[in-house]
């Protein structure tokens, strides 16, 4: 994997989605982590987790729609910088927020492939290994970087 010059590359969560919009905890503002995170979505509706805000979302609560949509057309907007830097066939996401299913993945791919009219949007799908898949994922190239 690469890693960049700096080994920073890859941080998507970082990346400016909204100029000069909410403050990121990397000191930054208008951060994807700001709006798409689980527990960035969760504390601006107020609740303490992404779930309660899907549920509330199912719902049909104002505050957590209008949240929600935010942290999906963000999200959107960052896969659609990265898809147009890397070119990929699948985006797998990871993290708490990826549990929310069909919430998350339908309005997902419509709006990245929105993004993306003017090409093929990649396959979107949630990653199988559930919360822990940054866990694992840093795990394993702890591991390898060891075997080398």
């Amino acid at each position: 994997p690469y890693g960049g010059a700096n080994g920073w590359a890859g941080q998507i969560g970082h990346i400016p989605v909204r100029p000069d919009g909410l403050a990121c905890g990397c000191g930054q503002r208008g951060c994807l982590a700001a709006y798409a995170s689980g527990g960035a979505v969760a504390a601006r509706v107020g609740v303490p987790g992404a779930a309660e805000v899907v549920r509330l979302v199912a719902e049909g609560d104002a505050e957590a729609v209008r949240v929600w949509a935010e942290a999906v057309e963000a999200l959107a907007l960052a896969l659609a910088t990265y898809t147009l830097v890397a070119d990929p066939a699948a985006i797998v996401l990871g993290g708490g927020v990826s549990q929310a299913g069909d919430a998350l993945i339908v309005p997902l791919r419509e709006r990245l492939a929105h993004r993306l009219g003017f090409r093929k949007a990649p396959e979107v799908r949630a990653s199988s290994l559930g919360p822990l898949a940054g866990l694992i994922g840093a795990g394993l190239l702890a591991w390898r970087s060891l075997a080398r």
